[in-house]
């Protein structure tokens, strides 16, 4: 019977991979809309002429972002002098526009990609998360210390937002989690991701980015950009797990990581540069997860 059971799983794990397969090949994915919330308050961080009681009037529609920013306001980075805020409006203007900004990517995608601690999926839903957010203060280093500085805000918007393809595979899937990631996870996640930041309307270098991100070996001509932080981020991020630093950056093999290259690191410079980037991602990581 046990049998049975695990081929009939099976079954509907490749029926599922299969239908995934041909959604992505015609590009007719079915895709959950970004929450009409979170969609209303990025949508008024475009205005110029936003004002911040507007914006803070707008957050306090969202419970959960309300107490997100309120825990930026307080944290070390934005709070030098100690003193406590409790008013929304107050940590608005404290925080500003790229800090809620990306406070509002953060937990809009957790709501959408939530499942309760009991689920199959859960640790890894939050291992993700994780991810998302080391990357994405990496992106913000890189992007700030190259000739990206005027893109900051974007590299770390594409370091939160570079998992969603596999939160969404994750979640469409999470009868037979162990199964899809191994059979799916690395080769569909990046298109998956890139069809749901352009349905959402970002940034379509964000989306290019996040297409291209498991193509190590990519370059172009040109300066630096977004697919080059993002890549060297991810790089980095593993890099602070690892607990192997300095022999990952031994084993680096530089003519496959061209990425590397476009952001001025060699291998006279790149411990300097990760140790100065690892300084920021703890603060980043408490603030944002």
């Amino acid at each position: 019977m046990l049998q049975k059971t695990d081929t009939s799983t099976n079954n509907i794990a490749m029926d599922f991979l299969k239908d995934l397969a041909y959604q992505l090949s015609s590009r007719d994915i079915e895709l959950p809309p970004f929450p009409d919330v979170y969609t209303r308050i990025l949508g008024a961080l475009n205005d110029p002429d936003l004002s911040m009681d507007k914006l803070a009037r707008m957050i306090t529609g969202a419970p959960d972002l309300c107490v997100r920013i309120l825990l930026l306001a307080n944290s070390a980075l934005f709070n030098r002098a100690g003193v406590e805020i409790v008013d929304i409006g107050v940590a608005v203007s404290r925080l500003g526009v790229s800090a809620v900004r990306n406070a509002t990517v953060s937990v809009a995608t957790r709501e959408m990609f939530d499942c309760p601690r009991s689920s199959p999926i859960w640790e890894t839903l939050e291992q993700l998360r994780s991810a998302s957010v080391r990357t994405a203060a990496f992106a913000s280093y890189l992007a700030e210390h190259t000739g990206l500085k005027e893109s900051r805000d974007d590299a770390m918007l594409t370091g939160l937002l570079h998992n969603v393809g596999h939160f969404y595979i994750l979640t469409k899937s999470r009868e037979f989690p162990e199964f899809v990631k191994e059979m799916s996870m690395e080769q569909w996640m990046p298109g998956v991701g890139c069809a749901l930041i352009e349905n959402w309307g970002f940034p379509e270098q964000i989306a290019r980015a996040v297409d291209e991100q498991n193509d190590m070996e990519g370059t172009h001509f040109g300066p630096e950009n977004l697919t080059d932080v993002l890549k060297a981020a991810k790089f980095f991020s593993r890099m602070y797990v690892s607990g192997e630093v300095e022999q990952m950056v031994s084993d680096i093999e530089w003519d496959q990581m061209p990425c590397l290259n476009k952001l001025g690191m060699r291998p006279d410079n790149i411990l300097e540069i990760y140790t100065a980037a690892a300084g920021q991602v703890q603060e980043f990581m408490s603030m944002l997860n």
